[in-house]
Formats: structure tokens, sequence, C-alpha cells
């Protein structure tokens, strides 16, 4: 009885691994600069876009 429930456990934790989403880019805006990232690049950077899904910020 105990190895089907813990197969089972260990079904259910491996499916949620594969629903995971990738994080999404943004454009972020600094003083003389604009760059596409998942994070900040500083304090001093401001969030200028929607989220993207490709690394160069294009749709």
């Amino acid at each position: 009885m105990r190895l089907p429930l813990a197969l089972a456990l260990l079904l259910l934790a491996c499916s949620t691994v594969a629903v995971a989403a990738q994080a999404p880019y943004y454009l972020w805006q600094g003083k003389h600069k604009t760059v596409c990232a998942q994070t900040s690049p500083g304090k001093s950077w401001i969030k200028v876009s929607r989220g993207f899904v490709k690394s160069d910020c294009s749709i």
C-alpha cells in the first residue's frame, strides 16, 4: 500500500515541474540607456514596458 502512494506522490511532484512558466523580460530605462532584462539592472532603473517572452524584448 505504501509503494503505490509513494509512486503517486513522486509523479505528482514531477508533474508540477513540467508546468513552470518562463519568467518574462522587461524593457528597463536608465539615464542614458534602455536594456531588456528579466530583473532590474539596478535601483535607478525604471520598468517601461509590459512583459515580453523573447530575450530581445520583441513580440
